[in-house]
């Protein structure tokens, strides 16, 4: 079973040989200072490049032995088109927003058409997505898109947020329907240039009540509509949530995803028992960042004896992560008994 078939048949809910370990790109960063040093492919340039990008994820892949590719680097591409400002950080930091757009709410609502495929660095992911097929077409490729909550609460500074819900609580399904149509387009995008399984990103949803409303639950409509576009397309999804609360798990209920993930809080076996789909399992950041190699294979094993079907490395990841926290993740895979 090739890393292709291994991958989609862990997300099809179907027995593998072994626990599929992915490296997906987006919030869950795993380009390191060993990689980018290893090939000298400067930070930021390579957000800026397809090229660039593609060869950085290609390396990851290649260097830790991920079961996938995955792009972009970063979590910033859509706020950053919709006009939100970006730092975009340097071989130290990722890329971070800084401030919100200038544009009125209005403004946003009305420019968050499909057309912005061919602004800022869309362009860019999209080509690294066709060089990706080129330069590895036995690697399933993870396109990863900012979710709607995390894009929303982006966009719009939350005093203005709850004043413009307060007074027309219509609203919020405004801002939710124009940021939706970019985000479908974006999807279907990466998938017509070779994206196996897009994976959607809601560290939004960590805060629970948002400004006396659930932000997360709101978007779960929305949420199946990016799902809509992408399975027709033939892609898998799985979403991404940070967090730890057993009543976001249970939310998801309502939304038609072929997979979930969670951070290590989310006890997998629970999670997989309330949503009856396949759980992308992880580990603590702070294992990662600053304990050795052979207590992250433990916590590794330990996640997947306890339900995982597959795993990730933790999101928001540092490039100073050292690189054998990675490695040891793909090495347990190898190692796990049924």
């Amino acid at each position: 079973m090739n890393r292709r078939e291994l991958l989609m048949a862990a997300l099809a809910g179907e027995p593998t040989p072994r626990f599929p370990v992915l490296g997906p790109g987006g919030l869950i960063n795993v380009i390191t200072r060993e990689v980018l040093d290893r090939f000298g492919i400067p930070l930021p340039a390579a957000h800026y490049s397809g090229m660039m990008m593609a060869e950085l994820a290609a390396a990851a892949y290649d260097m830790a032995g991920f079961d996938n590719v995955g792009v972009p680097l970063c979590l910033t591409v859509e706020a950053e088109v919709l006009g939100a400002r970006v730092d975009m950080g340097d071989g130290l930091a990722m890329p971070r927003m800084v401030a919100f757009p200038e544009s009125t709410p209005e403004e946003i609502v009305a420019n968050a058409v499909p057309a912005l495929l061919n602004h800022g660095r869309v362009p860019q992911v999209l080509r690294a997505m066709e060089l990706l097929r080129e330069m590895r077409p036995a690697a399933p490729i993870i396109g990863n898109i900012a979710g709607p909550a995390t894009l929303a609460s982006s966009l719009i500074r939350p005093s203005v947020m709850m004043e413009l819900v307060r007074k027309d609580p219509g609203f919020l399904n405004q801002l939710l329907e124009g940021i939706v149509s970019f985000l479908c387009a974006y999807a279907e995008a990466m998938v017509e240039r070779g994206a196996d399984i897009i994976m959607i990103h809601e560290p939004a949803g960590r805060s629970g009540s948002y400004l006396g409303f659930d932000l997360f639950l709101n978007v779960l409509p929305y949420l199946n509509e990016v799902s809509r576009y992408a399975h027709l397309g033939g892609a898998k999804l799985v979403l991404h949530l940070c967090g730890g609360r057993m009543e976001q798990v249970r939310m998801c209920r309502e939304t038609d995803m072929d997979a979930y993930s969670f951070e290590a809080e989310v006890d997998p076996g629970e999670a997989r028992e309330i949503l009856g789909k396949p759980i992308v399992g992880t580990v603590p950041a702070s294992l990662v960042h600053y304990f050795p190699p052979e207590m992250v294979l433990e916590e590794t094993l330990m996640a997947v004896s306890r339900g995982a079907t597959m795993m990730t490395p933790p999101c928001g990841l540092g490039l100073d992560t050292p690189f054998q926290n990675l490695r040891i993740m793909k090495e347990a895979s190898h190692r796990f008994c049924v």
